[in-house]
This record gives structure tokens, sequence and C-alpha cells, in this order.
């Protein structure tokens, strides 16, 4: 056998107003010689499976080049063909191949290409023809139609919410891919279109964690081959956006068909309860000052960077200090100006500081506070959760009226404790503890404090999404129409 693999991705905000272009990708995940070269973690996993999976089974592998790049605004189309392009003309010279695996994102939305995964797809099936397989994996936070499953054999899609699966579905999707090449399936694909778009955690106990548990038990039993909840990327005004129920079948679409949509009508019927619960500041404020054996964990939904806002707002920062919550630690705030200032300056030093707000349109306003400067560090890194080190750049830490606030020079949210833990920064004596993400963080700091809040903070991942400016999407769509597939009344 003879596989080819790549691996392209980002996740785009299309509300964000600077463009993604090939210089983010270069110096984010870039690696031409090779998957089995480079780094595990989240992006490679994957693609490394894969690689060893099939070096296991002697099968000759081509390789294109790997990429990933952070959450942000719409890619430039030159970096979007540029890096297509490339990865076209190194599956013309390793033609004729027996596979294709990639791992792609799923919600990438370059200038000109509302579906960028369709479109790469499509190009790929018209070099191999039909005879050859493509397999595709893709995060949950995805966008999908029939153009993808045109052009595709096997789809496969994380099933958890934090992510903490892709390893998992990787193999999931090369098993497939083996006993299709073998003969012994033959997959037929079929989506549900759930008419919803929010955000749907599946690790903790409630309908989620369920019906993640009910799609497992479901697969490899009346020809279903493998059921994947699409839940979209609810930061995109693209046609094609909101969850979608796909389902695989042995050889049967209507088999396909069924599962899909009994699937999705399940999924649809506990949308409502399923969704992430959001805070509003004044009420975080409230819970905040009310006295308690361990802290509270507010997390700025509304600009983290996993999602492709800028990560510099000051919003819960500047309502610390007004509401004198006065043992609080927040981070970070991505300023590499303010960074190297504070790097001028020193350690020990006392100066009034302008931070954040400076980035685009939805950053706004700056902070002026009087701060002292607590710690800096170079090249520092946080832990995943999978404990691979991942870079947070420069960090300064400063102090004002009691509030540690981190700095970094570059954008990045936080994942586990160690990101204050590993900098001098003491969390169990703290009152709150603000972090910017949106989920990520939640498992792994739940024993760590007392409760947990999503504050809808201002921001460009804004959770209310009336306040956003949608034009193209679907309609209609829950949750700005209350019951479109009709199956509540």
């Amino acid at each position: 056998m003879k596989v080819f693999i790549s691996t392209f991705g980002t996740e785009s905000n299309t509300f964000a107003t600077y463009p993604t272009s090939l210089t983010n990708f270069r110096r984010s995940r870039w690696y031409e010689n090779g998957i089995d070269n480079t780094a595990s973690g989240p992006w490679a996993g994957p693609a490394k499976l894969w690689h060893a999976q099939a070096t296991q089974r002697g099968w000759t592998i081509c390789e294109s080049l790997h990429t990933f790049t952070e959450p942000s605004g719409t890619v430039s189309r030159a970096a979007y063909e540029e890096i297509r392009d490339r990865i076209l003309a190194d599956l013309r010279e390793c033609a004729p191949v027996d596979a294709v695996l990639l791992f792609l994102h799923g919600a990438m939305v370059a200038d000109g290409y509302d579906d960028c995964e369709g479109d790469l797809a499509t190009r790929v099936r018209q070099i191999v023809g039909p005879t050859t397989k493509i397999g595709i994996e893709l995060d949950l936070h995805a966008h999908m139609d029939h153009v993808l499953l045109d052009a595709s054999d096997l789809i496969v899609i994380y099933k958890a919410y934090p992510h903490i699966d892709y390893n998992d579905r990787a193999q999931e999707l090369f098993d497939l891919m083996e006993r299709t090449l073998s003969g012994d399936i033959q997959p037929k694909m079929s989506i549900f279109d759930c008419r919803s778009m929010g955000l749907f955690p599946t690790t903790p106990e409630g309908p989620m964690k369920e019906f993640v548990a009910d799609m497992m038990s479901a697969e490899g039993k009346n020809g279903i081959l493998s059921l994947s909840l699409n839940h979209g990327f609810p930061w995109a005004d693209v046609p094609l956006a909101g969850a979608k129920m796909l389902a695989i079948a042995d050889g049967d679409s209507s088999i396909a068909d069924a599962a899909a949509e009994e699937f999705g009508k399940y999924f649809y019927l506990i949308r409502k309860e399923a969704a992430l619960k959001f805070t509003s500041m004044d009420k975080a404020m409230e819970i905040a000052q009310a006295p308690r054996d361990k802290p509270v964990l507010m997390a700025d939904v509304s600009d983290q960077s996993g999602a492709g806002a800028p990560g510099d707002t000051n919003h819960l920062v500047r309502a610390y200090l007004d509401a004198n919550i006065s043992n609080a630690v927040f981070g970070p705030i991505w300023d590499p100006a303010a960074v190297d200032i504070c790097f001028q300056l020193g350690v020990g030093s006392l100066s009034c500081l302008r931070i954040g707000g400076k980035f685009e349109p939805h950053s706004g306003p700056p902070l002026d506070i009087d701060a002292e400067i607590v710690f800096l560090k170079r090249d520092a890194f946080q832990e995943s959760d999978q404990k691979e080190k991942m870079s947070i750049g420069d960090i300064a830490i400063i102090k004002s009226a009691g509030v540690e606030i981190v700095l970094s020079s570059i954008r990045t949210n936080v994942y586990t404790p160690s990101f204050f833990l590993d900098h001098g920064i003491t969390l169990e004596d703290k009152t709150v503890i603000g972090v910017k993400n949106l989920y990520k963080h939640t498992d792994i700091f739940a024993p760590l404090v007392s409760e947990q809040l999503y504050v809808a903070t201002p921001g460009l991942c804004q959770p209310d999404f009336d306040k956003l400016d949608f034009k193209r999407l679907p309609r209609p769509i829950w949750p700005f129409e209350d019951d479109p597939l009709g199956l509540e009344t």
C-alpha cells in the first residue's frame, strides 16, 4: 500500500479584522521534512500516528507539508492558495497512491473560499481519481456539507470537547481506512443538519457525556461504522455553519441516512440543556465577593485566542479593580509593547503602565494602572493537558492593588495551572483566578477552585450571538430561532 499524509489547519474567526498570513503558519507549526521529526502535541498527533501505523505495516509513505497555526482572522487568499498548491503538487509527484490521509481543522475560511477543506479535498480527488481512498480527520468545531462528503471516503471528527481524543480519532480513521483498502468494508457517509450553533462540552456529567457514550455504543452494530457530531464553529459567518451529524455505514447509504437523522435529532432535543452557560460580568463580581474556602475561577470567554480573538482586552481586570477585589490573578493579556517596557524597567520597578486594548476594534479600551513589576521571564512555557510544553513567549507579571496580571508577548490561552505556578504565582490563596480561555482549562482547574464561571465579557468571541453582525448564516438556526426543526411543538 502507498499512502499520502499531510496536515493543514487553522480556525478562522470571520469577525476578526486581522488576516491570517503565510507568516502566521511559518512561525507557528511548519514542517517540511516529515511529521516523524516533529515534537508530539495535538496538532502533530494524528499524522504522527498514521506515519507510525503505516510504517509498522510496511506501507510506502509519501508526505507533504505539515502546518497548523493558531486561530485568528480569515486566511489571506495568497497564503491559502500557496499552501494548498504545495500539498497538491506533492501529491501529483507521489501519485498514484492507494490512500490519502489529511489532518485538517474544518473551520478554515480564506479570502474567496468559504470552505477551504472542501476546496482542498475536491482538488485532491481530481488528482487521485475515483478509486483512491481519501480519509480526513476534523476538529469538532468545523464546517461541513456535501462538498466535503462527496470528495472523500471517510471523515472522522473529534468526539470530545475539550479536545482530548485527537489521537483516538486518528486511530479510528486509520483502522477504517485499512479495512476499506482491504475490501472488508465499503463506507457510505451521510450528514444531518441539526440547525443549531453553540458550545457543547462533553466531559462534565450531563446530556453531552451520555450522547457521546451512546454514539460510541452504536458504532460497530447494525451496519454503523462511525458516528461523529460536528458541533460547528460559531464565530464564522459562512453559509455552511452550524452543527451537523455525520454517520458512516458499511455498504448501505440508507443505514447512514437513518443513523445521521436519528442521532442528529437526539442532539437537537438536548441542545438547550447541553449548551455551555455564561455569566454576566456584574453577576460574576457579585459571586466573587462572597466568602468561600477556595478561589472562584473566571474564564474571559469573549477574548480568548483559542477562538481567534486577540487576547488583549482588560474588562475583567478593570472589574476586579472597580470591585476592590484585592487578591486576584489574571492572565494572559497579550501586549508585546508593555512586556518590552517591563523588561526595560526591571523587576521591582514602579510605573504607570498602559496595558492591552491595542490590537483591533474589539480590543479597547486600554487600561492605565500604577503597577509594580514583580516577575520577568524570556521564552516562558506552560504545560498542556497532554504534558506538552507550549510556548507563551516573554512574560511580565505586574501587580496593582493586589491584582497580579500576566502580560505575554505572544497570543495564548491558559491551559493548565503551570501557566501561573511555574512563574511564581500561588493560586490556593487567591479570591479569584481569571484566565483567558473558553473551556479547555475546566477539568484541569476543577480541583483547585470552588466554582467556575464562563464570563460574557465584551469581545470578538461574544457568546451573545445577537451582538454579532451575522449576515450569511443559514436560517433558520437555533438560538436565533427557537425550534427550527419543529421537533419541540
